[in-house]
């Protein structure tokens, strides 16, 4: 990066600072450490191998590959049929156009449940959970524990179903209503009902209208809560903007 921005005739403290701010941005919306490196390096680019993006990026080549493949699942980028592969990005301004409605579309949420404990007169705790194996136990605990329904909404539903499957199965068997919204074309757990809806940024899980839980796209963190007058007026406004 540092030969590249002399050779361009730009000052290399001041845009790896910017570099860097990119990377942070990016990050903050989902994109893990490596896949905003790759992003941003092929921005720079236009268009690149992926021994180029590697090179400018850091990410290792030994997952520059996966990288890559992660940021054509969120439509960020595309191949080219060429050999070796190259890539490109896809346009920036429908990108953005698509991230503003997100994070609108996140903040108007939290606009309806805005003041709602103070409404219910019922306090309530919203435990925050950190590490991908805890949230994952988590979500299998929730599934386990359900006697009624479950309301699942994942951009990464393949994770899931590898995971937590045969629980959801066993729910469904032991007559538990669940309905999971996933991306087009990813193939639903076994025996559940499913909708088709792109561009989820969260994992949404409701238990039973009484536990809600938010994950972040990799599963690193997300926020847990077990009260009832909050979960079902969440779940209520999660399916009208989804269904």
């Amino acid at each position: 990066m540092q030969n590249l921005l002399g050779m361009a005739g730009l000052d290399p403290l001041v845009v790896e600072e910017e570099y860097d701010r990119m990377v942070n941005l990016l990050s903050n919306l989902g994109l893990s450490e490596y896949e905003a490196r790759a992003y941003v390096a092929l921005i720079a680019l236009k268009e690149g191998s992926a021994e180029d993006i590697s090179s400018i990026s850091k990410v290792p080549r030994t997952s520059i590959y996966k990288v890559m493949k992660g940021l054509e699942d969120r439509d960020l980028i595309k191949q080219r049929r060429s050999k070796p592969i190259r890539f490109t990005i896809n346009n920036l301004e429908a990108v953005e156009e698509q991230i503003v409605s997100d994070i609108r579309e996140g903040f108007s949420l939290l606009r309806k449940v805005e003041g709602l404990l103070s409404e219910g007169g019922t306090p309530a705790l919203i435990y925050t959970i950190t590490g991908r194996k805890r949230i994952m136990e988590k979500i299998g605990e929730m599934i386990e524990d359900s006697q009624r329904t479950i309301f699942l909404a994942s951009p990464d539903m393949k994770t899931i179903r590898l995971e937590h499957g045969q629980r959801m199965k066993d729910a469904v068997e032991r007559g538990v209503d669940v309905t999971v919204v996933l991306d087009p074309f990813i193939k639903a757990p076994d025996s559940t009902q499913s909708i088709r809806k792109e561009g989820m940024i969260v994992t949404d899980l409701v238990v039973d209208d009484q536990t809600t839980l938010i994950a972040t796209p990799d599963f690193e963190m997300c926020g847990f809560i077990d009260n009832p007058f909050i979960t079902s007026h969440f779940n209520t406004i999660l399916r009208s903007n989804i269904i």
